[in-house]
């Protein structure tokens, strides 16, 4: 049975950068510590390991830049998408439904620990979520957020 090689660690990342409509504001990792808290247990299926992961709401972070959901906003959020960038150039989409805990059962979090413990092994700074069977769309070294609303054609 071959071995399997590890891949290198991402550079860490110290800020997440967040653009929406022209606006773009950093957040350091004690901006994303001061920020309420929530802890996700999610299963690695790179690993086979449950594991333990905490940080603000992703929507809590968007929140910063003007996303917020609300009755008024919900075509916003339903006609808008975002990339997720790590230091590493690594990049997801999702929608922004998808990361909006009133339209989804799922958490989306911005990890700043592991297992209580600074994330070093995920870049500092990693995009986690529980939506998806395997963690595909996490993102170590989370560094950029850009959020796009798209309109249909006419």
């Amino acid at each position: 049975m071959a071995m399997e090689s590890a891949k290198p660690p991402v550079p860490p990342s110290k800020s997440v950068s967040v653009t929406f409509e022209g606006k773009n504001i950093s957040l350091t990792l004690d901006d994303l510590l001061s920020m309420p808290q929530v802890a996700v247990r999610v299963h690695n299926a790179h690993r086979n390991t449950e594991e333990t992961y905490s940080g603000p709401l992703l929507a809590d972070v968007l929140a910063r830049v003007g996303v917020k959901a609300s009755r008024e906003t919900e075509p916003l959020i339903l006609h808008s998408s975002l990339i997720a960038t790590g230091t590493d150039h690594y990049f997801v989409v999702y929608s922004v439904a998808e990361v909006e805990p009133s339209f989804n059962s799922g958490q989306v979090i911005v990890a700043v620990m592991k297992s209580g413990l600074p994330n070093t092994e995920g870049g500092i700074i990693e995009l986690v979520n529980t939506l998806d069977a395997k963690p595909a769309r996490w993102v170590h070294g989370l560094a950029e957020l850009n959020v796009m609303s798209v309109a249909p054609g006419k």
